[in-house]
């Protein structure tokens, strides 16, 4: 009996476990055999931050989550910042974070994003030196662009060269020949981190395109027997740039009111609205004086033995204007209607002539000639001379009996800066009054220091030497071609004077 027993015990421990091995294959069989399931694994940086179960109701999340940046740009959509990469993943671990838990790793490390256009703006002389914008899209740039050309350009005639309307030039008259960027421009569509300063309008990229900043700028109220002249030179502008700033003034001749408010804040343009016109005018010839002298008289006689007559040319100029300012003014026609008669004048002369005559002073050029840059504020500063233009290698003229005290040589004409800014020049002592002349970024230099030199003496020949403006390259080796001419009083590098206050 108790034999029997023990084999019917013995039979139950076997059963149990044959069923449990049972079940345990059966289970392990049943797991092999279940479908993996589908998660997003969520990357930043390269690195996993976690995973979730749909790409779509994450990025929907995102959008519900970041209302107040749609209603800031204006947008449908805010997008993953840069740096965050969704990938699908099949996996057998459904185990996901929560659409919340994600956002919050994320929007502790990055900036969401926004799609829109980042812009370029390259200046070719300027290597490296590239500045980037952001905008909502490529429209407001644009339409930027034209506010900044209209502030340049009076609207009417942008408006006529734009339709090919622009009256052509029979006889007399000016005309638009091409306006363009002088900087390269360049537009990528991107998702711009909203921490980025994003332009949004065309109001707010136009004023910062123009003045190179979005803050406020100064405003100056009228006071009685204020004149456009004199509120721009006050507030270290010349007209032009004043003109420029408040586009109600529409000329120089504007007549201003009392509390009337004026901008006043330095233009600084982001960009480079180049302006090419070309013009036919009549212009005026001033006629020079010759003085002869006389040696049997003391110095203090004069005598007139005939008088003078201006002279008329019909001049046709190649203009280009960079952001309101005249770059360059080449002539490509002159031809004489009526010459001009010098004035003759007979003086006493019983000296050397290393003292200057104060009473007559020679023109620096030849005749016609452009006057680039009056003596005026400019960008801020005084401009202490006037910029004269002529030509590459046309004479330069000494304004008065004098002897050269400084000169500054052994530059590469249109390629080398050299004696600071003043490049190739001639600094002459008139010996009288405390007269000085400079005459800078000469191509030649044809006189030494120490020589005595005559009223209206070759001395050297115009050129681009030392810092001019626009720079010369070597495939625009001529670019800012001009005599630079001041006169100082009292001593060299002294007060400074309007040179035209001596003709």
């Amino acid at each position: 009996m108790e034999e029997n027993n023990s084999k019917w015990g013995f039979g139950i421990i076997v059963s149990v476990i044959l069923m449990s091995l049972f079940v345990f294959l059966l289970g392990f069989k049943n797991s092999i055999d279940s479908n993996p399931v589908v998660v997003y694994t969520v990357y930043l940086d390269g690195k996993s931050i976690g995973t979730i179960s749909s790409k779509d109701s994450f990025e929907e999340f995102i959008n519900e989550k970041e209302e107040q940046l749609k209603q800031k740009y204006d947008v449908d959509t805010v997008y993953t910042p840069n740096g965050v990469e969704i990938k699908k993943n099949l996996t057998y671990n459904n185990i996901v974070n929560s659409n919340e838990q994600i956002y919050n790793k994320i929007v502790s490390n990055k900036k969401f994003t926004v799609k829109g256009y980042q812009i370029t703006i390259d200046n070719p002389d300027e290597k490296g030196d590239k500045k980037i914008l952001y905008t909502l899209n490529k429209d407001i740039f644009d339409d930027a662009i034209q506010n900044t050309i209209k502030a340049f350009v009076d609207e009417k005639q942008y408006e006529d060269f734009l339709n090919g309307t622009q009256e052509e030039i029979t006889d007399l008259g000016s005309m638009i020949e091409n306006i363009d960027l002088y900087e390269n421009i360049y537009y990528k569509e991107m998702y711009i981190p909203t921490d980025m300063e994003i332009f949004t309008n065309v109001e707010d990229l136009s004023k910062y395109l123009l003045y190179g900043t979005l803050e406020e700028q100064e405003t100056y109220q009228v006071q009685a027997n204020d004149t456009i002249e004199t509120v721009a030179s006050n507030h270290k502008l010349n007209v032009q740039e004043l003109l420029i700033a408040n586009p109600d003034l529409t000329s120089a001749n504007n007549l201003l009111y009392d509390s009337q408010e004026l901008v006043v804040g330095l233009i600084d343009p982001v960009i480079s609205i180049v302006v090419e016109t070309h013009s036919v005018e009549d212009e005026e010839r001033d006629y020079d004086t010759e003085v002869q002298y006389d040696s049997t008289q003391y110095v203090g006689y004069q005598e007139v033995i005939r008088e003078g007559e201006k002279g008329l040319y019909r001049v046709t100029r190649k203009r280009q204007y960079i952001n309101g300012q005249l770059a360059s003014g080449t002539i490509t026609n002159s031809t004489e209607i009526k010459p001009a008669i010098n004035r003759v004048v007979v003086k006493g002369d019983k000296y050397a002539p290393s003292v200057a005559d104060l009473s007559y002073w020679a023109w620096p050029t030849d005749r016609p000639y452009t006057i680039t840059s009056p003596y005026d504020y400019r960008w801020g500063s005084l401009h202490a001379a006037i910029d004269i233009y002529v030509g590459y290698g046309s004479p330069v003229y000494a304004a008065n009996n004098g002897v050269v005290e400084r000169i500054g040589t052994g530059c590469t004409p249109g390629y080398t800066t050299c004696n600071g800014s003043q490049g190739n020049f001639v600094l002459i002592n008139h010996n009288a009054g405390g007269y000085h002349t400079i005459y800078m970024h000469m191509k030649d230099v044809n006189v030494t220091v120490g020589q005595t030199v005559a009223r209206g003496q070759k001395i050297g020949t115009m050129g681009n030497t030392g810092d001019v403006y626009p720079v010369p390259s070597s495939y625009s080796p001529y670019a800012g071609t001009h005599l630079h001419f001041g006169v100082f009083v009292g001593s060299a590098y002294g007060a400074t004077i309007n040179p035209l206050n001596l003709y």
